[in-house]
């Protein structure tokens, strides 16, 4: 019999955000994570779908995370005019 202990929500979300910022194409200041049992509730705003699903993916792996709730809202960043 193997017993695994149940991370703290706060580990869990450290771990969560330390991956989003290990990725360069985040900016991690506009990405709230909250644990909520087993699931992530990712809040804010990324610039694509792609960052939208890079930032699921990344919950999605932390320990005891079963499920994602993703509330981002995709902003693309609009062109400076040249």
């Amino acid at each position: 019999m193997t017993v695994h202990e149940r991370p703290a929500p706060s580990d869990v979300k450290r771990k969560i955000r330390d991956a989003l910022e290990r990725a360069a194409e985040f900016d991690v200041d506009r990405i709230t994570v909250e644990i909520d049992g087993h699931t992530a509730v990712l809040r804010g705003t990324v610039r694509s779908y792609a960052e939208k699903r890079d930032a699921e993916r990344a919950a999605r792996n932390a320990p005891g995370v079963t499920d994602v709730e993703n509330d981002l809202v995709v902003e693309p960043v609009e062109l400076a005019a040249v």
